[in-house]
């Protein structure tokens, strides 16, 4: 684990999936769209949530087992309401504990990195000196939980002695990482385009949510500029309800659906053409 990256061995496809909470259902719905078009992805840099889907690729899971799990998740399968919050507000890390999602990814994922089948790097967020950390080796299922500790919502975790929390707040879409570990070609699909919410949130955890979301929006072009003459850059962008609450799961299967339709109408016939200097349609594509 290091916040110091250096290239390392040429990857020709790097999957970068991103935080979002519910709305990386998206991803999904994207990869899904991948394994039709044929593209085999040979490494996997996820953040929050996209540590989630990223794990569950790396380790082999179906698609159609991971659209099963999303599908059939619920608020409650993942957040226990931490008491203490209520008896020593003072004190308290968080509003929920992470006991049933800890649960949950050791029901489905092996216990270390060591044991997947594709590289994965976990984007984290040191707590007290804001540096990204790098996860790549030990105990996967820490890194999913320190990674996906949205602050004020989950506790941190420690890991390596450090106190980690989700890695959307040092790098949301770490194209850079992957770039950086010698990819050719970067994928990724955003949970949704930059636009306004049609009301303002209420409530301790509707704003929260919306408050995380929008410090998970900040631009990442100026992130990417040292590698665009090395490394293209596939960004999709599908726009989604932005109503969607951070932590509600109840609209996953129409989010899988989304995202699969998106990407297939954006990457369609362009599979094979990837590594050649051209460019793509798309008016919520950003190709590089």
């Amino acid at each position: 684990m290091s916040p110091n990256m250096k290239p390392t061995e040429s990857k020709a496809v790097v999957l970068v999936l991103c935080g979002g909470g519910s709305k990386g259902a998206v991803e999904v719905g994207c990869y899904r769209a991948l394994l039709e078009l044929g593209v085999s992805v040979d490494a996997i840099v996820g953040t929050s949530i996209g540590a989630v889907n990223g794990a569950f690729i790396a380790a082999g899971i179906p698609v159609a087992e991971i659209i099963a799990l999303w599908q059939r998740v619920k608020f409650s399968d993942l957040f226990a309401f931490n008491w203490a919050a209520l008896w020593n507000p003072r004190t308290a890390a968080s509003l929920y504990d992470n006991r049933k999602l800890r649960r949950f990814l050791e029901r489905h994922l092996p216990a270390r990195f060591e044991e997947l089948l594709l590289p994965l790097t976990i984007i984290g967020t040191d707590l007290r000196t804001g540096e990204m950390v790098l996860m790549e080796k030990g105990n996967l299922i820490d890194a999913i939980v320190a990674s996906t500790a949205v602050p004020g919502i989950l506790p941190p975790v420690t890991v390596e002695g450090r106190e980690i929390v989700d890695g959307g707040l040092a790098n949301n879409l770490p194209l850079d990482v992957a770039a950086q570990k010698g990819a050719r070609v970067v994928l990724a699909m955003r949970c949704g385009c930059r636009r306004p919410l049609a009301q303002t949130p209420r409530g301790i955890l509707g704003i929260l949510s919306r408050s995380f979301d929008i410090s998970l929006n900040g631009r990442w072009d100026c992130q990417i500029e040292p590698y665009r003459d090395r490394t293209r850059f596939i960004v999709l962008e599908p726009c989604l309800d932005e109503n969607i609450g951070l932590l509600d799961f109840s609209h996953s299967a129409e989010l899988i659906e989304i995202g699969y339709r998106f990407a297939l109408s954006e990457l369609r016939g362009q599979a094979t053409e990837w590594f050649d200097p051209i460019s793509m349609g798309g008016a919520e594509s950003v190709i590089w």
